[in-house]
């Protein structure tokens, strides 16, 4: 584990003036399995599972493809376009998310829990720890990190590149040593892998509508609400990730 550590930090030194320049842009994929999420919900009827699952069971998942632009001072995320959907109509809604990584500030728009939410508030990272594994995503040697979500029950496996020394990625999954090229929740419910990576100067800039319409709220407000939304599912017997992003 040491020499893996020293390994990070060598690469990150001799990176170091490389880093201050490295511009970007990601493609992922967004895959979400229903049937592994649905059957793990304690709350649901066997009933009630087996009729959901006959309707949206898939063993290939259904996917979204998402983008990600990077810069040294900041990284912007939304959906890729053209859209390529097989989902829930509710996933092509706004959703959007800019991390300020000189300010340490973020800005979040998403449809989420059948509202539009303007999320701001300070960069907060996951806590994350660095494991022994390594795999290889287009071409880049990357490593492993685990993190969990407290909230929404969630155990978070991300792999990141050290020799694309940003600390962003996709989603809410940012902090590392490197860029997050690919990322799971709860071994395999949700999986969000790089497809293609381009650097240099993106040639569309991903932009926010001039005017938020939304109901503004700050990050702790944000969480409050978030797992309010879950224990009211759980109560009433319902699957939360109908109305928030898994």
């Amino acid at each position: 584990m040491k020499s893996i550590l020293k390994t990070i930090a060598l690469i990150l030194i001799t990176t170091g003036l490389r880093a201050q320049n490295i511009v970007g842009e990601v493609e992922y994929r967004y895959k979400i399995f229903y049937d592994k999420i649905y059957s793990s919900l304690p709350h649901l009827t066997q009933q009630e599972k087996d009729r959901i699952l006959l309707s949206w069971g898939n063993p290939e998942g259904y996917s979204t493809r998402m983008k990600l632009q990077f810069w040294p001072e900041k990284s912007l995320y939304t959906y890729g376009a053209p859209y390529e959907v097989r989902s829930y109509s509710w996933q092509v809604e706004d959703y959007f998310i800019e991390n300020n990584l000189e300010e340490q500030t973020y800005l979040k728009y998403m449809d989420q829990m059948g509202k539009t939410y303007i999320v701001r508030d300070s960069l907060a990272a996951p806590k994350w720890r660095v494991m022994n594994e390594i795999r290889d995503i287009l071409g880049h040697m990357c490593m492993k990190a685990v993190s969990e979500d407290s909230i929404k029950g969630q155990k978070i496996t991300a792999w990141f590149a050290s020799d694309i020394p940003v600390p962003v990625g996709p989603e809410e999954q940012f902090g590392l040593p490197g860029l997050i090229l690919a990322y799971d929740i709860n071994d395999g419910m949700l999986v969000v892998e790089a497809e293609k990576i381009t650097f240099g100067e993106p040639a569309e800039i991903i932009a926010l509508p001039k005017k938020l319409k939304g109901r503004e709220v700050s990050g702790t407000e944000y969480q409050d609400l978030v797992q309010d939304f879950i224990q009211t599912s759980i109560e009433s017997k319902r699957a939360w990730v109908w109305g928030l992003r898994y």
